[in-house]
């Protein structure tokens, strides 16, 4: 009698011990930074940096968790006078922990926590956090690229067969891809930061990431007293007109090279002798030397036209002397590309596994329209198509990496929480005309577009940053905007 009740105790507490294996559900458990901080902020308990889980899908609390690497930095008062600020990069792929500890750790933490606590989430999939969605292999195949000439055709086959490859890994690893969305990472931001003890708070979020922050309106906007958009993407138009946006952007250049007289002059025939620069080199490629950032080696790189067109794309996002680039490059100096390869080498420590998920669950309805090939960017257009986030390879990629569709399209948000909106004229894949769209429906949206500015406006100096402070301290005006008249369009012309 005694060992059958000592085994039915014994089997009872290993049923209680399986079914609270996650009651720590929600805790915030503290460790080790990955990124170095001062000294003076641990020892004050100014920082602090740890784990949380949360669940996978926030409709079952009950059921399977992942989990999120938090830095908390605490304002450098006495007590807070301000709800905390939430930071939030792009990419989707890009380390939350890798991009923001050390800018709060220095000249960013001494503007914006001398009243408010800063809080980085480090979202579901990416580097720190449990499961990441790296993947190697696509690295690898970008790696074995470099020295090939290939169509694009037979790239986008590669990739497919890649994609394959991880997908089916993910899934033996137990990793359900439909939970890795913008949907779920807001529920992740709410529940982290109740959590945490702040009910309220405002979002900071960078290029994809206001994708994020305009969850955070559409589904949860009691918790944000103001939101931050930098580089806007527009809800319901996405990535869809992304080639034709950087048609237009251009289009623009070129006519303003075009009608200029002392542009003219310097980049005669820009248009058509960059067009067929692509149509040349992919004809007859050229080989350069270049080091890559991400192990310090040189590798030979067989530039062909599509090459030059993925290079030149992620170039555009904050080059905005495009002829004088243009012009090198015409005149056979590749020395901008060697400088800054960008996209033609793997992004380092990116998840592509997380970005694919993101894209393909909330943009899933390509259409053929959405990829303009029947113009003369043609050239452009189908060797941009080699990348992973655009709509020519998104196409092919939703038939090997099926993920549930959460698209919210005609979703119109209505709020009523102050919203600043920063956008650079000269974006190429934002049109900067989102934001005025966006601001018809947010009554206390605030936009505005900055002359000569490529994608970020926060990243080209003081005036998007000191407008953003200002912002957030006092969200029921609109900022001082006097010093983005430093700012304005004109193209370098060579000596």
């Amino acid at each position: 009698m005694k060992k059958t009740i000592i085994l039915k105790l014994v089997i009872l507490s290993l049923v209680l011990i399986g079914c609270s294996q996650d009651n720590n559900l929600g805790e915030f458990i503290k460790t080790t930074s990955p990124i170095k901080v001062p000294q003076e902020l641990i020892d004050s308990g100014k920082f602090s940096y740890g784990f949380m889980k949360v669940p996978e899908f926030h409709s079952k609390p009950n059921g399977k968790t992942i989990e999120l690497a938090i830095a908390i930095f605490k304002t450098k008062s006495d007590s807070a006078t301000h709800e905390p600020l939430v930071l939030n990069t792009g990419g989707p792929g890009l380390s939350n922990i890798d991009g923001f500890i050390p800018e709060v750790s220095g000249d960013l933490g001494n503007l914006f926590l001398n009243n408010r606590d800063i809080v980085i989430i480090e979202l579901r999939g990416l580097k720190y956090s449990k499961p990441n969605l790296f993947t190697p292999e696509i690295d690898n195949l970008q790696m074995y690229l470099v020295d090939k000439n290939l169509s694009v055709e037979e790239t986008i086959d590669l990739y497919m067969d890649t994609l394959k490859v991880v997908y089916k890994r993910f899934l033996q690893q137990g990793v359900n891809l439909s939970a890795y969305n913008n949907y779920e990472i807001a529920n992740d931001i709410v529940f982290v930061m109740k959590q945490l003890g702040y009910d309220k708070f405002s979002i900071f979020g960078s290029s994809f990431g206001t994708l994020v922050a305009q969850y955070l309106l559409l589904n949860h906007s009691e918790h944000l007293v103001s939101a931050v958009m930098n580089a806007t993407v527009n809800i319901n138009r996405g990535l869809y007109n992304m080639h034709t946006n950087s048609i237009k952007m251009l289009d623009t250049i070129f006519e303003k090279c075009k009608n200029d007289e002392k542009y003219a002059e310097a980049f005669p025939d820009l248009k058509n002798r960059f067009i067929t620069l692509l149509d040349n080199l992919n004809e007859q490629p050229d080989t350069i030397r270049v080091i890559y950032p991400g192990d310090g080696n040189t590798y030979n790189v067989v530039l062909n036209g599509n090459k030059v067109a993925v290079w030149l794309f992620g170039e555009m996002y904050w080059n905005t002397q495009i002829p004088l680039t243009l012009h090198k490059l015409l005149s056979g100096d590749y020395s901008e590309i060697q400088e800054r390869p960008g996209l033609i080498f793997p992004l380092h420590e990116f998840s592509n596994g997380l970005s694919l998920s993101i894209f393909l669950s909330e943009f899933p309805d390509i259409k053929d329209e959405d990829i303009p090939l029947d113009n003369e960017y043609s050239g452009f257009v189908r060797g941009c198509g080699t990348m992973l986030f655009t709509p020519y390879f998104l196409k092919q990629a939703q038939k090997v990496w099926p993920v549930n569709d959460v698209s919210i399209a005609d979703k119109i948000i209505v709020s009523d929480v102050p919203t600043l909106m920063l956008n650079g004229a000269m974006d190429h894949v934002i049109s900067p005309n989102y934001i005025i769209e966006l601001s018809k429906t947010l009554k206390n949206g605030y936009p505005y577009i900055f002359p000569g500015v490529a994608h970020s406006p926060i990243d080209v100096g003081a005036c998007g940053i000191m407008m953003m402070k200002e912002f957030i301290d006092n969200p029921s005006k609109a900022p001082n905007s006097s010093c983005m008249d430093q700012f304005q369009s004109k193209f370098v012309i060579p000596e």
